[in-house]
């Protein structure tokens, strides 16, 4: 990398000619401190030509492996070091007409923040910044901006999640032919035990809720809490500021829902609004979005993010670890338009959320335990066709960070995903025939960099999670084995003979359709035998 630029300094003030002898002194002195640390000025910075106007000091540099945004900062603090002693003090600073030559052609647009353009030329990318001020400069932007031009360019190279897909493990062929092939989803809402509520989301009647705990409860018993998990309940709004360090709103800012506060609580203030519904009996968002802040908001994404922030700058020690929690509390929200479908892909959607944090090998070894009792539920609990593959690409997809990963190590981070087959979509072979349904994850120092979670002796710690969507392992095990309990596994009816279901809803005009009605009575009489 090469740089070079304008560095613009304001005085405290004008410089006269009896300073210019001690000018010349301290601008001998940025040389040297532009060169420290490296083998020579050209490799660190050096100072080409410089020129003064008044209280303005302008010196253009250039530098090798400095990044320029330090050099500008170690030109600052030389000079206020230096002229200190005549009582020219150094208001501030800024960065112009700097210019950035990287290795390698970048292949990224140009609309980046400070950006002023990006030209490639015979094997060298050029990126010309627009002014940094010193509060820039500090952050410091320009190395934030060069890791966003590698993590862009790492996904342009290494594609997306499901061309790094591999398969870990699989179970034995089950169902052949298999036990039911309709679409869960259409017996579920022709039934009445759905409704669909609003884009993505679903009233789920009492009848559908028992069998949504059914599987929550039954994953609960078998799973999470025989491994020492503990519930807890987190919020499901998030500010703004813990996306940021999680990396969510880098990531997948598309997909997130945000909400906003009103921007008064004195009811007088919407009067004018609240008349106009009233008269028209319409609720017009674009008026109403005047009476409200900009989001501050997040609704809860991926679950975890409570946990991270709760252990936020708290400083742990071995008699506290490994922490291990769970929370069921409440919905998650993705916005999904264009793959909303069914039960399967939802903007609100339920899910138990298992998160633990601990040194490394405590998180590695928690995984490992959860891997073995995930396959016990698949396999014997539910008895269903399952497999698991790791499916990290270089990157967390939904945090934003890149990270590029040309072969695997299960004990490093990493996301493994359990998926179910689902007949209806399609023979065994095909991939789209394959549900997600849940995965576990290992996280590093992800989250507990940004968020500062520390040991007492200055330990590394790490972070996992594990999300169990019940909406989708109920329409994937629905999918394998059908609504008749006598093609269900021991587990499960015993589990709900012990909760026998509740009566449906049942009205004049609801279900719908007679056939639905009538698949309705089917349902409750094959749950009966329960």
């Amino acid at each position: 990398m090469k740089c070079r630029g304008t560095v613009r300094v304001e005085l405290s003030r004008d410089v006269t000619r009896d300073d210019l002898e001690a000018l010349e002194k301290a601008l001998k002195e940025v040389g040297l401190a532009l060169a420290k640390g490296f083998r020579s000025p050209e490799e660190g910075g050096r100072v080409v030509s410089w020129e003064h106007a008044g209280r303005v000091l302008s010196l253009n540099i250039e530098t090798g492996r400095l990044r320029i945004d330090e050099a500008s900062m170690r030109v600052k603090n030389s000079l206020e070091a230096s002229l200190g002693a005549r009582r020219i003090g150094v208001r501030g600073i800024r960065l112009e007409d700097a210019l950035v030559e990287v290795e390698g052609e970048v292949r990224v647009d140009t609309k980046l923040p400070y950006v002023e353009s990006i030209e490639k030329s015979q094997g060298r990318t050029l990126i010309r910044l627009k002014s940094l001020e010193e509060r820039d400069l500090k952050r410091p932007v320009l190395l934030k901006l060069l890791r966003l031009l590698d993590e862009k360019e790492a996904r342009a190279r290494w594609g997306g999640k499901a061309e790094h897909w591999q398969l870990l493990k699989r179970s034995r062929i089950k169902f052949d032919p298999p036990l039911f092939t309709g679409d869960p989803n259409k017996v579920l809402e022709e039934a009445g035990l759905v409704k669909r509520f609003s884009i993505g989301q679903w009233l789920y009647t009492p009848l559908a809720t028992y069998l949504l705990n059914a599987m929550r409860e039954l994953f609960l018993s078998e799973v999470v809490l025989p491994l020492g998990f503990r519930e807890a309940i987190f919020p499901k709004m998030y500010p703004l500021e813990i996306g940021l360090k999680t990396g969510h709103l880098r990531g997948t800012i598309n997909s997130m829902v945000f909400c906003s506060l009103p921007k008064t609580y004195e009811i007088s203030e919407f009067e004018e609004l609240t008349d106009y519904m009233y008269v028209t009996d319409e609720a017009p968002p674009e008026e109403l979005a005047r009476y409200l802040r900009h989001p501050e908001y997040f609704l809860c994404y991926a679950q975890c993010e409570p946990f991270y922030w709760f252990f936020g700058g708290e400083l742990l020690d071995d008699s506290s670890l490994p922490v291990k929690w769970f929370d069921r509390s409440g919905p998650s929200f993705r916005w999904e338009s264009g793959g909303l479908y069914g039960l399967e892909r939802v903007i609100e959607f339920h899910r138990v959320e298992v998160v633990w944090l601990g040194k490394p090998e405590q998180v590695v070894e928690t995984r490992n335990e959860l891997l073995r009792a995930y396959e016990r539920f698949m396999d014997e609990i539910l008895d269903l066709e399952w497999r698991a593959a790791w499916v990290t690409p270089w990157y967390y997809e939904q945090s934003g960070a890149a990270e590029r990963v040309e072969e695997f190590d299960i004990d490093k981070p990493g996301t493994i995903d359990f998926e179910l087959w689902v007949p209806y979509r399609g023979p065994r072979e095909e991939q789209k025939a394959w549900l997600e349904v849940g995965n576990i994850s290992i996280h590093g120092t992800k989250f507990t960099s940004p968020f500062r979670i520390r040991h007492n002796r200055g330990e590394t710690l790490w972070t996992g999670c594990s999300g169990f969507g019940a909406q989708r392992w109920l329409v994937a095990f629905l999918a394998q084995r059908g609504f008749d309990p006598d093609n269900w596994p021991p587990a499960l009816r015993d589990f709900l003979s012990r909760n026998p279901p509740p009566e449906p809803v049942s009205a004049v005009t609801y279900p719908k359709t007679q056939a639905g009605r009538e698949e309705l009575r089917r349902l409750v009489e094959l749950l009966k035998k329960v």
